[in-house]
């Protein structure tokens, strides 16, 4: 805690305690020297001097009075205009007026008027050169403390409180309380240094987060950054960026209690869990040092009080370089140039070997663009914006790295807000995906056309529902695609089915749970890994399979999907507001995610609602072409007998189409296989064998109401199979049609 410097007693042994410190350790003479020529040097210049560009340069950029600040902005254009060296040599001619409270408006009026004509020449505000320039030019009112938030906290120290005053009048408060305590006699140079001495030696060094430590030069202040094995690993996404930040602390500017700082992020976020909110108030608390708590009260540290009243991210610049593993990194991995996502994110990962996906390093790189430290360029590149050069400038140390830790389970982590730096994946052409299909496998290409672009007409909901006819080659379909679409028919690590299962009611069953029993163990399941691998490698497509995605009601186990696939909206995973072994609480989106569901219409699964058909593009198939099946080029039946076995397939196709009972690939394989399985050891002939297999495997699908199409139809069937001498067949059949007439309904089962 730092020293209370409010008593003249202690006030007045602070200042002597602090200037022979400094005298032994920091070579004050040698600046107060220095510092003492500048002042004259400035004093002593007329006019013609003065506005002059090359005095104007000099006046801006002189790092004398303190070497600390945003020494980077380009104040060019300021230097160059002859208007702003007239105002300012015209307020330095003018009489600073006596009474104390007149001299405070006077400096808030010159200061606001600079300020404004500054603002329009350049794109941030060079706050910290304005104090510099100001102290140069009247140094008996302004000190050496060119960061408004370090005063701050000097000023609290001292008993003096800021208020609604303007930002120039408390220099003059804390040089009017020192010169109280202090010998008056002193030189305007030591008048001004001192301020800068007590926050060096009473407040810096006793402050509990101890981010800055003097620097070799005079009025120098540097970063003290941690070692890597102390920060913060990472940042935490936050809907809304720095405006959510900014509005959370307004409402706390004042104090308050903790319930009720927590019960104003729920009446913002009521779908939000207690342990949400309380990481959202952790990470004002650790990762932006933007709050501190005292018991049960909450208060802005000076430095959120000053981000709060600037609204400048420079305010928490030495929080983030000093305390946030991997922010520096990024910077000074920036500062030779622009560098492709992929190529930023994969040398953060070495920074934290926990980081095995994308997650902490795109939530870094998303923060950064809501600071405006880095911008998009060309090429899907990254680069530092003029602010981050800056703030790239300020790191001055090597930055560290977490050494593995071989004997943890490294992290599978994803981004909230990775819509902005996802690449976009690129896609082949139908032509191509076609190219990749095996010989042995024949879809249309009208059909292939028709998936691909049901997946890929909108930006981010790459979601298809594949029904029509069981044994179709629904899932062979999917999978092909999926191969085709990684280019070269590779489809390793790219491909998951996932067997939906009757009674999944809830997401769990897809996105996994916390454990019940051991609240920091997550039990993850293969769509989520399959979601995290996908999340971490954004530029190519990653396909699901949901295979029989109705045997339970798709719109429960798949609601969390269904909204952020439509909203863009974070996907929730749990409830617990950091990340559980590795799991964080919500991700966003991938977008190179392809889903496919596949669909049977029967008794025992359900339909699909309209919050399903909706975000689905449906493609329906039934008609299949027997003739073109690719199991005839590679049976082991002769000729006479293939073709006799084509035939009969053939023919029962073709009539059962009309009721919708015929049936594809898979039965067309398995009557082959049986044949040839039959017929091998010479018990059975063909016809014996191709009449057991038709019982065994197309027989037991026919059921139905009694319909006149259906009686036709089975008439056709039974006719079919007496024709070929498939008898025990066309006897099952013609007991079936018996059934339709007399009980009005028939089975194969009964």
């Amino acid at each position: 805690m730092a020293t209370d410097l409010k008593g003249d007693q202690s006030l007045r042994e602070a200042c002597k305690v602090a200037q022979e410190r400094h005298r032994s350790q920091r070579h004050l003479d040698d600046w107060l020297k220095k510092l003492a020529d500048w002042l004259q040097h400035v004093a002593g210049a007329d006019e013609a001097t003065f506005i002059s560009p090359q005095f104007q340069k000099e006046l801006w950029e002189n790092e004398t009075v303190s070497a600390t600040g945003q020494g980077h902005i380009d104040v060019s254009r300021v230097v160059a205009d002859p208007a702003i060296a007239r105002r300012l040599w015209e307020l330095k001619q003018s009489p600073v007026p006596a009474d104390s409270q007149e001299r405070l408006q006077w400096f808030a009026k010159a200061w606001d008027d600079i300020e404004a004509r500054v603002q329009a020449l350049t794109d941030r505000q060079p706050r910290l050169k304005m104090y510099r320039l100001f102290a140069s030019l009247w140094p008996r009112h302004f000190t050496t403390v060119a960061h408004f938030h370090k005063l701050r906290r000097l000023g609290s120290a001292m008993g003096l409180t800021h208020g609604l005053e303007h930002r120039t009048a408390l220099h003059q408060r804390v040089l009017d309380r020192l010169y109280k305590v202090n010998d008056q006699s002193s030189s305007v140079e030591e008048r001004m240094t001192l301020p800068w001495l007590l926050f060096v030696h009473f407040i810096q060094e006793q402050g509990s987060d101890a981010t800055e430590v003097a620097g070799d030069k005079p009025g120098e202040i540097q970063l003290n950054p941690l070692p890597a094995n102390r920060r913060r690993r990472g940042m935490t996404g936050i809907g809304g960026g720095l405006s959510t930040v900014m509005g959370w602390l307004e409402f706390a500017k004042d104090g308050c209690k903790r319930e009720d700082f927590i019960e104003h992020l729920h009446s913002q976020n009521p779908n939000h869990t207690r342990a949400t909110l309380n990481t959202n108030l952790n990470c004002l608390m650790a990762e932006w040092g933007a709050i501190r708590a005292e018991g049960d009260e909450l208060r802005l540290t000076d430095r959120g009080a000053a981000l709060l009243e600037t609204g400048d991210p420079e305010e928490v610049s030495d929080w983030m370089l000093t305390r946030i593993l991997g922010f520096d990194n990024l910077l000074v991995m920036l500062r030779d140039g622009p560098q492709l996502l992929t190529e930023i994110v994969d040398s953060l990962q070495r920074v934290n070997p926990g980081w095995t996906t994308n997650f902490a390093p795109t939530v870094l790189i998303n923060w950064m663009r809501y600071l405006s430290l880095v911008e998009s360029a060309p090429g899907k590149q990254i680069k530092l914006t003029e602010s981050g050069e800056e703030w790239a400038a300020r790191v001055t140390w090597t930055p560290e790295v977490l050494a593995p830790a071989p004997t943890l389970t490294p992290a599978k982590e994803i981004p909230v807000t990775a819509s902005e730096a996802a690449l976009a994946t690129t896609l082949p052409s139908v032509a191509s995906i076609l190219a990749t299909f095996p010989k042995d496998i024949a879809f249309s290409p009208q059909l292939v056309a028709r998936l691909h672009a049901g997946l890929w007409a909108n930006a981010r909901r790459h979601f298809a529902v594949l029904t029509g006819l069981s044994g179709a080659g629904k899932t062979q379909l999917a999978r092909c695609y999926a191969r085709g679409l990684r280019g070269n028919g590779n489809a390793d690590g790219a491909f998951e089915i996932v067997p939906v299962q009757p009674g999944w009611h809830d997401p769990s069953s897809l996105l996994g749970y916390i454990n019940p029993l051991k609240n920091d163990t997550y039990v993850r399941t293969p769509f989520l890994e399959f979601l995290l691998q996908a999340q971490g490698d954004p530029d190519r497509a990653y396909t699901i399979v949901l295979d029989e995605m109705n045997l339970s009601h798709p719109e429960q186990y798949l609601a969390p999907l269904l909204s952020a696939m439509e909203t863009g909206d974070p996907l929730r995973l749990h409830a617990q507001g950091d990340v559980v072994d590795g799991v964080p609480a919500s991700i966003a989106y991938p977008e190179n995610l392809v889903l496919i569901g596949t669909v049977n219409m029967d008794e025992t699964t359900h339909g699909l609602s309209d919050k399903v058909l909706d975000r689905a593009a449906v493609i329906e198939f039934w008609d299949i072409d027997v003739d073109t099946f690719p199991g005839w080029s590679t049976t082991r039946l002769p000729a006479v007998q293939a073709s006799q076995v084509r035939e009969v397939l053939g023919a029962l196709v073709t009539q059962l189409r009309p009721v919708r009972l015929h049936f594809g690939w898979r039965t067309i394989g398995d009557v082959i296989g049986y044949v040839e399985a039959a017929t091998d050891g010479g018990v059975l002939g063909t016809e014996a064998a191709l009449d057991h297999a038709i019982y065994a495997k197309v027989l037991p699908k026919l059921r139905g109401e009694d319909t006149p199409r259906l009686r036709i139809t089975f008439d056709h069937v039974e006719n079919t199979l007496r024709t070929r001498n498939l008898i025990e067949s066309a006897d099952k059949v013609a007991e079936l049609a018996q059934d339709l007439r007399h009980l009005g309904s028939a089975r194969f089962w009964r």
